[in-house]
C-alpha cells in the first residue's frame, strides 16, 4: 500500500480494539510501538529511564495514530497545567500589544502555553478573569493590575507577577516589575518647558488611582512648580471619548502655544480629537508628549514623543521573579525598576519633518 502523503488519522475503532469515537488509549500506543503502558506512560508525562530510541518510537507511535493527551487529566495528576495566565487591561493599547508579543514567545520557548485576558480597565472584569485563571489551573500569572480584591488572595495561591503597575494589597506576595514613571514624567514636561520653552503645559491622565498615573502625575506637578509654573490637570479619564471632553474643556482655557502630556494611549487619541475640534496644530500650536506606543507616523502624519519601557525587557524580569516565587514560594517577593526610553518626534517638534499642520476631525482615525 502506498502511503506517500498520507495523514494519519484519530483511530475510530478497529479490530485490535481501539475503541471508538476516536479515542486512543495508551494500550492502542503500546500495541503499535510493541511496549509496555508503563513505557508510554513514562515517554507521554516525559519521565526518565526511557532510552532516546524507545522513546522516539513511542512519539512516533503516538503521531501515528493521532493521540491527544487529556490536558485536564494531566493536570490533576502532576499538578502542573502548562497555562501561564496574563491579564492586561487594555488590548488595543500599543504598548500592550508588544507586551503580550514579547510574554508569548518566552512562555512559549518554555513549553507553555499562554491565556490571555483583556480587563478593559474594569475592576469586575480582572476578577472574572482571575477567577478563570485560577479555575484552569495555570502556573504562574502576569497581570498589569486594575485593582481587583482578589489579586492578594490568588497570589498566595499562584506564583504571581504585577507589570507596568502594583497594587498595596499585593506587595510583597507578588513580583512588581515597574517603570521609572515619575522621572519620565519630568524628562518629558522639563522637554517641553526648557527646550521648547512652553509656559502652559496641561496634564491629560487616567484614573490617579492606578500606581504609574500617580506617579506620572507627580513627575509633572514636580517640575512645573520647580518652575514656578500652575499646573493645570484633567484626570480620572478611562475612555478617548472621557479624554477627549477633558482635554476639550481644559484647552479652551489655554492661550497658545501650549504644552500637553499625556499618560497613555488613550489620554494621546483623546487630545488629539479635542486639537482637531479647536482647529489647533501641532506643534505650533500646542506640543504633545505622550506615554505609551502609539505607531509609527499614524494616520496624522506625525511622530508623536513618547516614553515606553522596553517589552522583552519587561518581560524578562517578570519571568525571572516568576521563577523566583515558583522557588521560594514563601519569600517575600521582589520589585524591579525599568527605565523608559524616550523618542523625541514631531509632535514636539524635535523632528519637524513637514510644517505644522492642523488636524481635522476627519483626518483623525484614531484607534481606540
Amino acid at each position: 500500500m502506498n502511503t506517500e502523503g498520507h495523514t494519519p488519522q484519530p483511530r475510530t475503532g478497529s479490530d485490535d480494539g481501539a475503541p471508538p469515537h476516536g479515542a486512543v488509549r495508551l494500550v492502542d500506543i503500546a500495541r503499535h510501538a510493541k511496549v509496555s503502558m508503563k513505557t508510554v506512560s513514562r515517554v507521554l508525562n516525559d519521565e526518565p529511564y526511557v532510552t532516546a530510541r524507545t522513546r522516539e518510537k513511542v512519539e512516533a507511535a503516538a503521531r501515528e495514530l493521532g493521540y491527544v493527551a487529556d490536558a485536564r487529566a494531566r493536570a490533576l495528576r502532576l499538578n502542573k497545567s502548562g497555562f501561564i495566565g496574563l491579564l492586561i487591561p487594555d488590548i488595543r493599547n500599543g504598548y500592550y500589544a508588544l507586551l503580550i508579543r514579547a510574554f508569548e514567545e518566552r512562555v512559549r520557548a518554555q513549553g507553555l502555553t499562554l491565556l490571555l485576558g483583556d480587563s478593559d480597565e474594569r475592576v469586575e472584569q480582572e476578577e472574572e478573569y482571575l477567577r478563570v485563571f485560577r479555575q484552569q489551573r495555570v502556573e504562574g500569572i502576569f497581570v498589569v493590575p486594575v485593582g481587583a480584591p482578589s489579586l492578594a488572595t490568588a497570589a498566595e495561591e499562584v506564583p504571581t507577577v504585577m507589570v507596568d503597575r502594583t497594587v498595596t494589597a499585593a506587595r510583597g506576595r507578588a513580583g512588581e516589575v515597574l517603570a521609572n514613571d515619575r522621572q519620565a514624567a519630568e524628562t518629558l514636561v522639563q522637554h517641553m518647558v526648557r527646550d521648547h520653552g512652553v509656559r502652559q503645559v496641561a496634564l491629560l491622565a487616567g484614573r490617579t488611582s492606578t500606581s504609574g498615573i500617580r506617579q506620572r502625575q507627580a513627575g509633572y506637578t514636580r517640575v512645573m512648580r520647580q518652575a514656578g509654573l500652575p499646573t493645570v490637570m484633567s484626570t480620572g479619564h478611562v475612555t478617548p471619548e472621557e479624554a477627549a471632553a477633558g482635554a476639550l474643556a481644559m484647552f479652551q482655557n489655554l492661550r497658545p502655544p501650549f504644552g500637553v502630556l499625556c499618560t497613555g494611549n488613550r489620554m494621546f487619541w483623546g487630545a488629539m480629537a479635542a486639537i482637531a475640534q479647536l482647529g489647533l496644530r501641532i506643534p505650533a500650536d500646542v506640543v504633545v508628549t505622550t506615554f505609551d506606543s502609539i505607531g509609527e507616523a499614524t494616520v496624522t502624519g506625525l511622530v508623536p514623543t513618547f516614553a515606553v519601557t522596553s517589552s522583552a525587557e519587561v518581560a524578562d524580569r517578570a519571568l525571572e521573579l516568576f521563577a523566583e516565587r515558583q522557588a521560594t514560594p514563601g519569600a517575600t517577593a521582589r520589585r524591579v525598576v525599568v527605565d523608559h526610553h524616550i523618542e523625541y518626534g514631531s509632535t514636539c517638534g524635535c523632528h519637524q519633518q513637514r510644517p505644522a499642520i492642523t488636524i481635522s476631525a476627519e483626518t483623525l482615525a484614531a484607534p481606540v
